[in-house]
């Protein structure tokens, strides 16, 4: 009867042995593992739209001073009128680009058809440019200016 409890105590430890060493080991391949995936995703670069602005050091410090344009959408009002990416538009019909008139929101005092001076700074230069608006994708009601900025004021 020794021998069959022996047996039996030897069979459990080696089980809960086997268990633990499964477990170690299926734990450390996972982190092997994701620190693999991990470092190969991190190589990659990231593919961004031709028309979407870089982040890049090389641009002017525009804070305060209006709306960086990153896209231009094609065939929309900003492109047919000539904006282009890295504009800063400062005013709209002469109402500066500040954190109490926002573009979106000056635009929006308008209506679909109705024309608007848009004052930009390109390349150090300040510019006037006049944009008719369309009709905004969504709501044909609602004015569409047609591209993506961000903010420069804080």
């Amino acid at each position: 009867m020794e021998h069959k409890d022996r047996t039996v105590t030897v069979a459990i430890i080696t089980g809960v042995g086997a268990l633990l060493l499964g477990c170690c080991l299926g734990a450390m391949f996972g982190v092997m593992g994701g620190i693999f995936i991990g470092h190969q995703s991190g190589n990659r670069s990231v593919q961004r739209p031709a028309s979407v602005l870089p982040a890049t050091p090389m641009l002017p410090d525009f804070r305060g001073k209006g709306a960086l344009v990153q896209q231009v959408i094609a065939n929309s009002p900003a492109d047919k009128a000539g904006l282009q990416i890295a504009d800063v538009i400062t005013a709209v019909d002469g109402t500066p680009i500040d954190a109490n008139h926002r573009l979106a929101d000056l635009v929006a005092q308008y209506q679909p058809g109705d024309s608007v001076k848009i004052s930009i700074r390109r390349t150090g230069e300040t510019k006037s440019i006049s944009v008719t608006l369309g009709e905004n994708p969504q709501d044909s009601t609602r004015p569409y200016l047609g591209l993506r900025y961000v903010s420069t004021f804080r």
